[in-house]
């Protein structure tokens, strides 16, 4: 037999016996962890909605297939009488990716090491960059 004080009535005693005392741990010990699957399902629940407004704040960049897809390319051409790089820029350049004729030119003396436009002569060849909506393997 156990000796426990009864908190309500102050100098009482309480007798409980090791049947008690067993059923009275099981029932804390079943508080207690329903208490803690409780705890567990709520944390549960709030990772799984942070995930989803997460999820779903983040945007989509997904292809549809739709939309054309621009390939850069480049080409070898051989400079003719009177040509010029305002010439065969007219002729190459793409105005969706370039924001001017000038970031064009730029781009095709940077790749020839030219310095100015009278630096070409007929005869050469320059490597230029286009565009092409074909994929070529």
């Amino acid at each position: 037999m156990r000796v426990q004080k009864n908190l309500t009535v102050p100098g009482n005693i309480y007798r409980m016996t090791d049947r008690e005392l067993r059923i009275y741990k099981k029932r804390l010990a079943r508080r207690i962890g329903i208490r803690r699957r409780f705890i567990m399902i709520l944390m549960t629940v709030c990772l799984i909605l942070i995930c989803t407004v997460f999820y779903h704040s983040m945007k989509s960049s997904a292809n549809t297939g739709d939309e054309k897809v621009n390939f850069k390319y480049y080409t070898s051409i051989m400079v003719g009488y009177g040509d010029t790089l305002w010439k065969i820029a007219d002729e190459y350049i793409d105005y969706s990716e370039y924001k001017d004729k000038e970031t064009y030119l730029a781009e095709v003396r940077n790749m020839n090491h030219l310095d100015d436009d009278s630096d070409i002569k007929a005869g050469q060849y320059l490597i230029v960059p286009y565009y092409s909506y074909e994929f070529v393997k």
